[in-house]
């Protein structure tokens, strides 16, 4: 199993250029690490690669590129990975982020009074949720809740940043909410990052 065996998403930082360039992350024959960029682009030997890893966090890295293959869709070239030198990791990446189904009641301090609703978080990572609520929230609004899966009582508050209809589990139309944490504690949010790292590691060995 390579270093990057769950790793999906890459960006290339063509210092020299002032680029950054997306790249996808894939795996080859003996489980070799493939990273796939625009066909046009030439990457510098050796290339700066920052790897988007849902388990160990953003893993910056030194990489050689090599055996260059156009692709199928003809807009992408595929190059061999070698990973010459591990430069930095940063665990404190929110896109790291765990499924669930936790059931919880969120507050909403409104103008002239305060509202309360059951919720379900569908997915959370250390810096913020994916939840349903019927409260009708907007973009901006904050809610305060208990997340109590993570060893001990964690208080969260969630500051909504986009909403999208999606369908519950009847087909029936109900509002998801993309938020992130604000004002959290340092104790707190160690104890949030711990737990989702070990969900998330739980989940890859599985």
């Amino acid at each position: 199993m390579s270093a990057f065996s769950h790793c999906r998403k890459a960006e290339i930082h063509d210092t020299a250029n002032d680029q950054v360039i997306p790249a996808s992350v894939g795996h080859g024959v003996m489980d070799s690490l493939l990273i796939t960029a625009p066909r046009d682009y030439t990457p510098p030997d050796p290339a700066q690669i920052v790897f988007y890893d849902p388990v160990k966090g953003l893993v910056t890295c030194k990489c050689r590129l090599t055996s260059p293959l156009v692709t199928d869709d003809r807009k992408h070239r595929s190059f061999r990975c070698e990973v010459l030198e591990q430069l930095a990791q940063d665990q404190r990446r929110e896109d790291v982020k765990i499924s669930t189904t936790v059931k919880v009641t969120v507050t909403l301090e409104a103008p002239d009074q305060t509202l309360e609703a059951p919720a379900t978080i569908y997915n959370i990572s250390a810096g913020g949720i994916y939840m349903v609520t019927d409260l009708d929230l907007q973009p901006g609004d904050q809610v305060f809740f208990y997340f109590h899966d993570a060893g001990g009582t964690i208080p969260l508050t969630a500051e909504v940043l986009r909403i999208e209809t999606r369908p519950d589990r009847y087909s029936r139309p109900v509002k998801g909410y993309g938020c992130r944490f604000v004002d959290l504690a340092a104790m707190y949010e160690l104890q949030l990052r711990g737990y989702v790292f070990k969900e998330a590691k739980q989940a890859y060995s599985d």
